[in-house]
Parts: structure tokens; sequence; C-alpha cells
């Protein structure tokens, strides 16, 4: 029978990971806001947004290897000081080019902190145990991101369609990250929990040798449609509300919503996964959400849009955890840290596509033809999870 205790290495894990996905869920919405406040057009918008994957997809896989020289628990350390200082130099980015680069280093300091948190739980978890511990990873991500835009939204507070201060905001973002610093410092010590695979073929000929494992392509693929459309949600829901003349405190809470039931679904996954299998929860929570995006193009009010979210926060919110134990399952202890990155590189190549794509469909759409587009992107996921 397994015990109910936590691990003593999972609390201050998964409080760090709750300040560094609040900080996060502050500071991408309002960049979006800040590139406003600058006359972005929407497809510079959606190139900033994209500037944030970026490099992620080009180091996730070096990171991956990296981890596991170095260790989890300084890759958490490393990431949370780099994401602290890029949100208090965001206060400063005052064109669109600094704001870029600084969402850049955004991108990059979260990946250094997913990778640790995500690499920590797969290694360091009993295997029995992964869905548990997975599913506390993912709610403390949700927590973060359910507290991150409420608590922009009140530091930032609101003039008309527009934040009256995004550089208090930024501010907050980065004391959060400060903050997160505090549980898992003692961390700086450490040595990697499995020293990574040596391998003669180089880290991407064996993430490709990992990928023909059975099932790992296709938890990669879905995994990258759900973060890709959570990601744009984020991003270009501020814009469909200045667009419906909906107010930043609107749309925090609409974000926080779509967290908080998140959250809630995860809750809810240990009893779920006692009843159907993964690729049963995986194909129905995937339907649910393919038909609530297309929903969220026809809402008129930020009370039929928060209706709306609140199904789909709860139907995205199952598949993320399920793909993080799929990859920690098919794979030996001393590759799930190269797995974990596998990924992660996918998560952030959709990030970094999806939401330049976006840009462009907004120009020509609107945001309602994006939230049309990221019902056709999980729909092709469908198939995936069917055809495993």
């Amino acid at each position: 029978m397994q015990s109910d205790k936590l691990l003593p290495w999972a609390r201050p894990l998964l409080i760090s990971s709750t300040l560094t996905q609040a900080s996060i869920y502050v500071l991408r919405p309002m960049i979006t806001y800040r590139a406003i406040e600058l006359e972005a057009s929407t497809i510079q918008i959606g190139i900033v947004a994209a500037l944030y994957a970026l490099f992620p997809v080009l180091l996730a896989l070096q990171f991956g290897s990296l981890v596991g020289k170095v260790g989890e628990g300084k890759f958490i350390i490393a990431g949370t000081v780099s994401m602290a200082a890029t949100g208090f130099a965001l206060i400063f980015a005052n064109s669109l080019f600094t704001l870029a680069i600084a969402t850049a280093f955004a991108g990059v300091s979260h990946l250094a902190c997913m990778v640790g948190g995500q690499s920590m739980v797969a290694l360091r978890a009993p295997r029995e145990s992964y869905d548990r511990y997975f599913g506390y990873y993912t709610f403390s991500a949700s927590l973060g991101h359910l507290a991150g835009p409420l608590l922009a939204a009140l530091v930032a507070g609101s003039d008309g369609t527009l934040p009256k201060s995004t550089s208090a905001a930024f501010l907050l973002g980065g004391a959060l990250c400060v903050m997160a610093l505090a549980p898992v410092i003692g961390w700086r010590r450490e040595r990697p929990s499995v020293a990574a695979k040596v391998s003669d073929v180089g880290t991407y000929a064996s993430a490709l040798a990992l990928m023909k494992k059975p099932g790992i392509l296709a938890a990669i693929y879905i995994s990258l449609a759900i973060s890709s459309v959570a990601d744009v949600l984020v991003v270009f829901l501020p814009l469909f509300g200045t667009e419906n003349n909906f107010s930043p405190y609107a749309i925090g809470i609409i974000l926080a919503i779509r967290a908080g039931t998140t959250m809630i679904s995860r809750l809810f996954l240990g009893k779920l996964s006692e009843r159907f299998s993964t690729y049963q929860l995986l194909i129905v929570s995937t339907s649910v959400s393919v038909l609530a995006c297309a929903g969220m193009a026809f809402a008129k009010t930020p009370l039929s849009l928060g209706a709306i979210v609140f199904i789909a926060g709860f139907s995205l919110g199952i598949g993320q955890p399920l793909t993080m134990s799929l990859v920690s399952q098919k794979t030996a202890a001393n590759e799930r840290a190269l797995a974990v990155s596998a990924r992660l590189m996918g998560n952030r190549f959709g990030q970094f596509i999806v939401p330049a794509g976006s840009g462009a469909l907004a120009a020509s759409a609107g945001a309602r033809g994006v939230f049309i587009g990221l019902s056709v992107l999980l729909a092709t996921s469908l198939f995936s999870a069917s055809s495993r």
C-alpha cells in the first residue's frame, strides 16, 4: 500500500513550481499588453509570443543531457534566477525589440525550471507512483496558473481595455521568482539523481532512437497540441478581450478560471485513471477540448467566454500529466531526463510555430479565427492517440 506522505524532495519542488508558474502567468499576458501599448500588429504579437519557444526548441534536448550531468536541483535554481532577472528587465522593455529579447530569455529560463522539475519527478518518484507525483507536480503548476493572472490583474489595474501599469506586474513576476528560490536553494550542492546515459551517437540521434519506442512519438505530439493550445490562450485571450471591449480584469479572471478547472481536473485524475485507460482519457478529453476551442470563437460576453473556458480548462488539464507519465513509463531510468526533454522540445516547437501562425491568422480573421485553428490542431492529435 502506498504511503500518503510526500517524499522529502517533493514539497520544496511543489512550492517552487507554484511560484515560478505564477510568475510566468503574470509575465506572458502582460507581455501581450505591453506589445499592444507599443502599437504592435497582431502579426508582431504572434512573433513575440513565438520567440518565447524558439530557443527552447533548440536547447531542450541539450538541457535534458546536461541535467543528468549537473543535477535537477541546480537546473531549477538556475532557471528561477534567470526568470527573476527577466521579470525585472521587462520593466524597462520599451520597444518591441527589447520586449522580444526579454520574452526569449523568459522562455529559456522557464524551460530550465521545467526540465529540472519534471526530471526530478521522473527520477525520484517510485515508478508505481508516477501518476500520483506527476499529478501533484502539474497541480502545483495549475495553482500557479490560477494565481498568476489574478495577481497580475490586481497589481496592474485596469484603464479600460488595457492595464494601468504593466511595469508593476513585471516587478511582481520577478519578485515571485525570488520567493521561489527559498525552498530549493539548498539543492545547489546536490549531485544528479541518476547519471545521464552515455551515448556515442549524440544527443539528437539518441532522442530519435528514443522516439521509435512504441507510444513515445504519439505522446509527444498530443502533448505538443495541448501545450500549444494552452499557450496561445494565454497570449491571445488579451487580444480577444481588446477586440471585444473586455477589461483586463475580465481576462485575468477568465485565465484564472482556465487554470482553476485544470487544477480541479488533476484532483480527479487518479480516480479517472483507475476506471479508464490512459488513451481513453486522452481521446475523450481532447474531443471535448476540440469543441470548447471552437465554441470560444462565438463567445459574445465575458460570461459566455468564461463558461466555455471553464470546460476547456478541465479537458486540457487531463492530457498533460498523462503524457508526462507515458514517456516516463516507457523509458529506462537513464533515458528519462532525455525523454522528458524530448517531450518538452515538442511542446516548445508547437509553442513556436502555433503562436506565429496564430498571429498571421488573427491578422486576417481576428482572434476568433485563432480559436477555430486551435480546434483543428487538437483534432489532428486525436488521430495520433487512436493510431499509437
